[in-house]
């Protein structure tokens, strides 16, 4: 990446990973954040541009709320320790655990999409199966495999599976690449209006929109009816 490319990745980076953890609630699971961070990062935006008029400085403090969360204390952002390249061009954070999404990216997953400025809001970036493998080959030694996710993970034909839930939040970008529809009586797609990314399977929260308290009772209702038809089966073959 050039210096221009790493900069874009970086205000990138925070804007999806707040659009990701979009609660409407405080909470901490990429950082310090605050309730519906998007909106609170486009407040801030907003609040720079009237006091500065300088874009720059207001796309900074916006993207910053993700790196420096609600009680930081950065007066400077270093880009290069705050969002490192790898085989995801949103981002895999720092420490272990990006360690172990960059790996995965680089073997299981194929994150290839780039930034275009057509169906999207940020500058081109390109981003393509040829250079993560290259990124991937030099780091790792490996490749991306491109059918090993299909054959192990995903499939564009659920039809004779059964029994599973697929809930997908509204607000969160991962959900394009999900399940949207139910696939038969017993291959659910439960869509979340308000929700950000699996904002279903966290705790309850006094906060928590009217969409996700009804889609967990459906998915509690539905678990439960799969459960006594199954041991309904089960007691008819016992002898």
């Amino acid at each position: 990446m050039t210096q221009f490319d790493h900069l874009v990745g970086w205000v990138r980076n925070s804007m999806l990973m707040m659009a990701m953890v979009d609660y409407p609630y405080p909470a901490e699971f990429f950082g310090d954040l605050p309730a519906w961070p998007v909106t609170a990062a486009c407040n801030i935006m907003l609040d720079e541009m009237d006091e500065s008029g300088d874009e720059m400085a207001a796309l900074a403090a916006a993207a910053g709320l993700f790196y420096n969360g609600t009680s930081g204390t950065k007066k400077c952002f270093d880009i290069y320790e705050d969002f490192i390249e790898c085989a995801d061009i949103t981002g895999c954070g720092t420490g272990p655990a990006a360690v172990a999404w960059d790996w995965q990216c680089c073997t299981e997953f194929q994150l290839a999409t780039p930034s275009n400025n057509v169906t999207d809001m940020f500058p081109p970036l390109q981003w393509n199966p040829k250079i993560v493998g290259k990124y991937c080959s030099e780091k790792y030694g490996v490749t991306p495999d491109p059918v090993r996710a299909s054959l192990n993970y995903w499939s564009a034909d659920f039809s004779a599976a059964s029994n599973i839930i697929f809930s997908n939040g509204h607000l969160d970008p991962w959900h394009a690449g999900g399940v949207l529809k139910d696939v038969n009586p017993t291959v659910k797609a439960i869509m979340i209006k308000d929700g950000a990314h699996h904002l279903d399977l966290r705790g309850s929260h006094p906060e928590d929109p009217k969409s996700v308290i009804v889609a967990r009772k459906q998915e509690v209702a539905l678990i439960k009816q799969w459960l006594a038809e199954g041991r309904a089966k089960k007691n008819r073959f016992d002898f």
